[in-house]
């Protein structure tokens, strides 16, 4: 029977107003306030909170989901969701921000332009370019000595952020954070990142005093974080060597990825993730992209991993003849499975939202003169080159994988919808419904992503997801519980439908924090 928790989940939640799960209008944003909850009050409130009930969700990932996307440190108003918002694959860009100043211009991402205190928090490339400003280096010289760079997703963190031990000169942090890979302070691991993230990003004043421009986090509001963090998308990566592509150019695509001749990405993406293929771990990079368009010329050029501490300038990064960056060059390997949707590429955003682009950049000067151009090149004997059908290719290629991944994703939410539906009924349907609008978001990346110019990419699976975002509408408007959870059924249907035929042992075992918001 549930007819008790039910009445305890009404009566906490009227009395704590749980943000994790309170209604709110599709598109709105959270409303990141200081929260006079503490870490135990929110555990408190997440045993009752629908999905953990059900044991879809443990009440830690349920907590650590509720620090991240509200609570804002008593600081500026922003909170981690501000920058890694869920329905925009936990990352901004200029569409998203777009939509953001239409929507609300006072959103606290740019409390910079509200706050006389904050003006230099920020620059106007936020706007333009969708780049935030980091002091990664240090906050000696506020003004010289920060970079501008776009916003990394935190999607499958569990599978990424284990630095390979070949990268050679600076001490290694634990884990590999940011697009630097030393985005984290202290030790550098993912649980120190959420300090950094306040003290960078959300102070009243820029005197980043802790305790008069924000609160830092207790150890337990670290570990919930952190094992939020860790259950967002997937836990495992695929074996390429195993999977087959239903579309003849994308697995065309697959082969040109993995053969040395050719491709050479699984080298540094082994398997379309983030790690090295010799070790299996992350690793640092100078790839060029540091000389790529859009660079910053504000602050220091970007010299990646490796700045902190260092007085000077100690790196040429766009061989202008003089030192202009802090750093060694290299930056951190990101995973590519969900590269397509998550644009624009590169740390400084250099590629716009075509993944094609990013690929040819791979047979660019900028690519074959670096470090990790030369490294390839003397690790197969000829320099890397494919033609122009290849980039075509493993773009699809690219493009299957990550339409799989949106499907799984959404699958998993619309199962979730269905088993709330079925055990509460009426009983807080507004999570049932945010997850269906969550649900619908992964399906128009699907179909955005497999928007393909050129052949058409698996038209019959587009067909059907357009099919499924009927029924999640029909599901949303229905009155009942039990005909929003036959339409939560026949969508999940249809998103099962479209996501077949893309190809198989494409297998994701995804975290439990992508039922989170």
């Amino acid at each position: 029977m549930i007819l008790a928790p039910l009445v305890a989940l009404v009566a906490l939640v009227a009395l704590v107003a749980l943000a994790s799960c309170a209604p709110r209008a599709e598109g709105e944003r959270h409303a990141a306030v200081s929260s006079a909850l503490n870490a135990e009050d929110r555990l408190a409130a997440c045993e009752n909170d629908p999905r953990v009930v059900a044991g879809l969700v443990t009440s830690e990932i349920c907590a650590g989901a509720d620090i991240f996307f509200r609570e804002t440190f008593e600081g500026n108003g922003r909170s981690c969701g501000s920058c890694h918002p869920v329905e925009n694959n936990f990352t901004i860009d200029i569409p998203f921000i777009d939509a953001l100043l239409d929507i609300n211009p006072f959103d606290p991402l740019f409390v910079h332009e509200q706050e006389p205190e904050l003006i230099d928090l920020e620059i106007y490339e936020l706007k333009t370019l969708g780049l935030i400003r980091e002091n990664i280096d240090g906050f000696d010289d506020l003004d010289g000595k920060y970079v501008m760079r776009g916003v990394p997703h935190t999607f499958s963190l569990a599978t990424t952020i284990t630095p390979d031990p070949m990268h050679e000169g600076a001490e290694l942090p634990l884990e590999r954070t940011g697009w630097s890979g030393d985005g984290a302070p202290g030790a550098g691991s993912l649980r120190d990142f959420l300090t950094g993230a306040i003290t960078q990003h959300f102070p009243t004043d820029l005197s980043r005093e802790p305790g008069v421009s924000f609160r830092l986090p207790t150890e337990q509001e670290l570990d919930l974080t952190l094992a939020y963090q860790m259950s967002l998308g997937r836990m495992n990566e695929l074996d390429l060597t195993r999977v087959k592509l239903t579309d003849p150019e994308a697995n065309e695509g697959r082969l040109s990825f993995l053969d040395p001749q050719r491709g050479r990405c699984n080298v540094c993406h082994a398997n379309a993730g983030a790690n090295h293929l010799d070790t299996g771990r992350n690793r640092n990079l100078d790839t060029g992209t540091r000389k790529a368009p859009a660079t910053s010329t504000f602050g220091a050029f970007d010299g990646g991993f490796g700045g902190v501490g260092l007085a000077e300038p100690n790196i040429d990064v766009l061989d202008l003849g003089f030192l202009n960056g802090f750093g060694d060059g290299t930056f951190n390997t990101p995973p590519l499975i969900e590269a397509v949707d998550t644009p624009p590429f590169f740390h400084t955003n250099a590629f716009g939202d075509d993944i094609e682009a990013a690929v040819a950049f791979y047979i660019s000067s900028f690519f074959k003169e670096s470090l990790a151009g030369r490294e390839l090149e003397a690790r197969f004997g000829a320099p890397i080159q494919f033609p122009d059908s290849d980039i075509v290719k493993m773009g699809r290629l690219l493009r299957v994988l990550n339409a799989a991944f949106n499907l799984d994703l959404a699958e998993q939410r619309l199962r979730a919808a269905r088993e709330l539906a079925g055990q509460f009924h009426d009983a807080r349907d507004d999570v049932q419904k945010r997850l269906m609008e969550l649900a619908e978001v992964e399906i128009d990346d699907a179909l955005r992503v497999l928007g393909v110019a050129g052949t058409p990419l698996h038209p019959v699976s587009r067909y059907r997801l357009r099919q499924a975002k009927d029924e999640i509408a029909a599901g949303l408007s229905a009155a009942a519980w039990s005909a929003r959870e036959s339409r939560i059924s026949t969508a999940l249907l249809r998103v099962q439908n479209a996501r077949d035929p893309l190809g198989s042992n494409i297998t994701f075992q995804l975290g439990q924090g992508n039922l989170m918001y």
